[in-house]
């Protein structure tokens, strides 16, 4: 079919290329016609009736046929109305006549064929500036696609993170089941020790009701001491949309830190705070943040279970850098990490844990970025390891 076509296209344009040349024969001959027919009476009109022929022989194909147009011009006007008539012959005295008629056919289709070129390039012009159009028409559509794809993607992915991190929050409360429950059942028992006290008080002959109203006292504080830890449990098992608000990370860290205390002791290490006064607040999600600073206490704590040969001391640190952005730090003097490995440890699914799952510090860079802080581990001048991060100041731009 291919083999086929071209002759068949080849054809064509040896078709068009002479319908061209024909057109210029049959416009001078018209123009011939129309000006020696008698009752017309165009004789004095044979010069514009050869320029409106290499006029249109210029427009309709191109300079070639303008150029034949011309030439049959000249020898029809040279033949027809020069003297001697019907001769080719030429007195001396008619050449002035010939030259500036065919200087001004020469014009005139040079004009014409000149502009014929102007409107084909203008006709391709826009013939291509509608495709572009159209192609940037369908770029836009690919974009405004592509685009759509993007955002649902940037939602599953940040769907999937929350789960993560919710995944991640609950197994690090499952493996602090045992401290959870040592630091709700002290405040509990204290509320039935001092409830059988002031019933003791309340009991004798004459009821001593100073006791009995100190005691209550103590039932009331050491019950919202149970609550207060049961809402901080709660507050870390839900899994909630982000919420970004202003908030105190010293207080942040305190609420952590009296959820992790029992935790950090039971495994036989000091935990140790140094928070800076007057911090500006920050901007963030509490419950994401909390799940930060646990991860890196109970990693430090961790760290430091295998440490006889010294005390060990968990130190968190805030304190506000030079560029003025909220910086919190955990420092342990445990068995260190390799160099090699510095950058590792932030990577999903790397752990040097036998039964960790390598998510925790991934995840929380995940969300100290997300935050637009940066996290990040150095080594200490002594043994261990301290992980820190940066949160920008509410109000400040970077």
């Amino acid at each position: 079919m291919t083999c086929a076509g071209v002759p068949t296209a080849r054809r064509t344009t040896q078709l068009r290329v002479m319908m061209r040349y024909g057109v210029a024969v049959l416009s001078v001959a018209a123009a011939v016609i129309v000006g020696l027919w008698p009752p017309l009476h165009l004789q004095r009109a044979t010069v514009s009736l050869f320029l409106c022929s290499v006029m249109f022989s210029a427009w309709f194909g191109g300079i070639g046929p303008a150029l034949l147009a011309i030439s049959l011009s000249v020898l029809a006007f040279d033949y027809y109305y020069l003297l001697p008539v019907y001769s080719l012959a030429l007195k001396i005295e008619e050449i002035p006549r010939l030259i500036m008629f065919a200087l001004s056919a020469l014009f005139v289709g040079s004009l014409s064929a000149a502009q014929r070129r102007v409107v084909e390039s203008l006709r391709r012009t826009r013939d291509g500036l509608d495709r572009t159009v159209q192609e940037l028409e369908l770029s836009n559509e690919a974009l405004h696609t592509e685009n759509a794809e993007r955002k649902r993607a940037e939602e599953a992915l940040r769907e999937a993170q929350v789960e993560l991190a919710y995944v991640s929050r609950l197994t690090t409360l499952g493996e602090m089941t045992a401290s959870i429950a040592h630091e709700t059942n002290q405040p509990l028992a204290a509320v039935v020790t001092n409830g059988s006290a002031c019933l003791r008080w309340l009991a004798g002959e004459s009821p001593n009701l100073d006791e009995a109203r100190e005691a209550a006292r103590r039932v009331v504080r050491d019950g919202n001491r149970a609550s207060e830890v049961i809402a901080r449990i709660r507050a870390l098992l839900q899994k909630t949309d982000t919420q970004q608000l202003p908030l105190d990370i010293n207080q942040t860290v305190q609420e952590v830190v009296s959820l992790v205390q029992n935790e950090v002791e039971r495994k036989g290490a000091t935990l140790r705070l140094e928070l800076a006064r007057d911090l500006p607040l920050v901007s963030g999600d509490r419950v994401q943040l909390q799940q930060v600073i646990l991860n890196l206490v109970m990693n430090g704590t961790e760290a430091m279970a295998a440490v006889n040969d010294r005390s060990r001391e968990l130190f968190i640190c805030s304190s506000q850098d030079e560029s003025a952005n909220v910086q919190v730090a955990v420092r342990d003097c445990g068995m260190g990490i390799v160099p090699e490995n510095m950058d590792k440890i932030f990577n999903a699914f790397y752990t040097t844990k036998s039964q960790g799952m390598g998510m925790g510090l991934a995840i929380s860079r995940s969300i100290v970025e997300s935050h637009g802080g940066r996290l990040w581990a150095a080594p200490n001048d002594g043994p261990g390891v301290t992980f820190q991060f940066t949160l920008q100041a509410c109000g400040r731009q970077e």
